[in-house]
């Protein structure tokens, strides 16, 4: 079960990542990729994000979802490749949304919501369910209630920026509307 920042702020998108390079689990063995409703409902909200690339990644991830449960709650992400060999399929891929059960009454903090679901899943599951976030609170969170969590490594942020130079107002829309209310508000030369 992964979050929405797996989505979102890992370095490889959803559509080419190699989960079992992640999980380090043998090529053999089937991941299924569970999805909760509450990550489906994340991702429809970031998809009006201010940041371009939860925009764009929270789409993506939905349209990859889209095109491989076609209106269902189940199906295979990655097909696998079938060996000759020993008759085997090997990283075969399925995925599947994990509604809330009826009468559910959610968590107040999604993440908080995702490590419970996490929790009674694993219970049905009668197996260890692994938790796949890129944050560190939600990783604290799964570890704290007892999961196996797979904290995946984000993009570096780069270089510390020189603290010493003054602040410059951003680009981004944000910034080019404040910067077209002030020249509105400024006082005309007459």
């Amino acid at each position: 079960m992964a979050d929405s920042s797996f989505y979102i702020q890992n370095e490889v998108k959803p559509a080419d990542v190699d989960l079992h390079e992640v999980l380090d689990v043998p090529r053999w063995q089937f991941v299924r990729l569970l999805f909760p409703i509450v990550v489906v409902d994340e991702l429809d909200d970031l998809k009006d994000a201010s940041k371009q690339r939860a925009r764009w990644r929270a789409a993506h991830t939905l349209g990859l979802l889209d095109g491989v449960l076609n209106g269902g709650t189940h199906g295979v992400l990655h097909e696998g490749e079938h060996t000759v060999q020993d008759g085997e399929t090997r990283s075969r891929v399925n995925v599947e949304i994990v509604l809330d059960p009826p009468g559910h009454v959610r968590l107040d903090r999604p993440d908080v919501e995702i490590v419970d679901r996490t929790v009674a899943i694993q219970g049905l599951a009668g197996h260890d369910v692994r938790l796949l976030t890129c944050d560190t609170s939600q990783h604290t969170r799964g570890r704290a209630a007892g999961l196996q969590v797979t904290k995946v490594a984000t993009k570096d942020p780069g270089d510390e920026p020189d603290w010493s130079a003054p602040d410059r107002s951003g680009t981004g829309v944000r910034a080019q509307r404040r910067a077209r209310q002030v020249e509105a508000e400024a006082p005309t030369a007459s």
